[in-house]
């Protein structure tokens, strides 16, 4: 079947080929954006780029500098340029950029905006002296951050995938050159140097640094009612891929699943029938849990979890990234000293 898909494939390469030559030769405008960091990838779905956003957001902070996010707001009902607040809907602004927004609350200004370059004009007029931080970029040729970070899963290396429909590829493998730095993601946090010396001899056509992080997870947060005892955990997803998720949990407690798609909008009915699952469970040892990403989505059901009293939490989680200093070290170069 997939051999069936490779003409629609070539067809759609050289597209992406003829407009990456005209950007390449300035026929296309691209506007390069000082004391900016793009992150973004090649492959459709998760690889990582949120946990990087808030990573470099947090990096910046102690830094003593002033974090600007900009996100398209992926799924939003609304257009045009918003701030986000803390109080607003997933659906009017996107679920990855309220996540961006109640996590650094007013220590870093969040912001959504279709078009990138009016998103910048307006960041700038509002606040000229923030570092822009991009999040999913790499394909918004219009605008060229400073310091451009490509993110791809260490199961998942772009360089063994395929670009569209036969793979997941959004661009051509050679359109990495662009990156100032490759991160390969979810990373296993005891990888051996054996193996990250082979990795990075992959990657060695594109003379690029290589980077390796790993998730790490902090404590389960409850919505409001908390259990003192947790022996099995409901987990409700919907992202891209919750198996490293899943793994991780599995370790210390017995799990069961309720997967939904990836930025998947959650309905009243979607509620009732996690409900209706956690009914048979031991609820005295058993909590719902979510991910972050997650509980921004399910922030409008506050007042229906109250009232069933039920144990939901979520799960926050961050990255940690090795020769970080060597990482942050680039960072300060490409956006200024600091």
């Amino acid at each position: 079947m997939r051999y069936l898909l490779l003409p629609i494939s070539g067809a759609y390469a050289l597209v992406i080929f003829i407009r990456n030559r005209l950007f390449d030769r300035h026929i296309l405008p691209s506007q390069k954006v000082p004391k900016s960091i793009g992150v973004g990838n090649l492959s459709m779905g998760g690889t990582g780029k949120s946990p990087l956003s808030i990573y470099l957001a947090e990096f910046l902070l102690k830094n003593n500098y002033l974090p600007a996010l900009l996100s398209r707001g992926y799924g939003r009902v609304s257009k045009g340029f918003i701030e986000v607040q803390r109080n607003a809907l997933s659906i009017a602004v996107g679920d990855e950029p309220l996540m961006f927004k109640q996590r650094f609350k007013t220590k870093a200004h969040v912001f959504v905006c279709e078009n990138r370059i009016n998103g910048t004009e307006k960041i700038r007029n509002k606040h000229p002296e923030s570092v822009i931080i991009y999040d999913d970029i790499f394909q918004h040729r219009k605008v060229n951050p400073s310091f451009l970070v490509l993110t791809t899963p260490y199961n998942d290396l772009f360089l063994d995938d395929h670009i569209l429909p036969v793979g997941r590829l959004r661009e051509p493998i050679s359109s990495a050159k662009r990156a100032d730095v490759v991160m390969i993601t979810k990373s296993p946090q005891d990888i051996s140097d054996e193996r990250i010396h082979k990795i990075k001899q992959r990657f060695e056509r594109f003379k690029k640094p290589i980077f390796f992080s790993s998730v790490s997870y902090g404590n389960m947060v409850p919505f409001e009612k908390q259990n003192k005892t947790v022996r099995n955990i409901l987990l409700v997803t919907g992202i891209a891929d919750p198996s490293h998720l899943i793994n991780h949990l599995e370790n210390k407690f017995s799990i069961e699943t309720i997967s939904f798609s990836d930025h998947h909008v959650y309905t009243a009915s979607d509620l009732n029938k996690i409900h209706e699952k956690f009914g048979t469970f031991d609820s005295e040892k058993t909590i719902i849990l979510t991910t972050e990403k997650d509980m921004v989505r399910l922030s409008k059901f506050k007042a229906l979890i109250s009232k069933g009293d039920y144990p939901w939490y979520y799960q926050p989680m961050n990255i940690h990234i090795r020769e970080e200093s060597d990482f942050q070290s680039l960072i300060k170069k490409h956006v200024r000293e600091i």
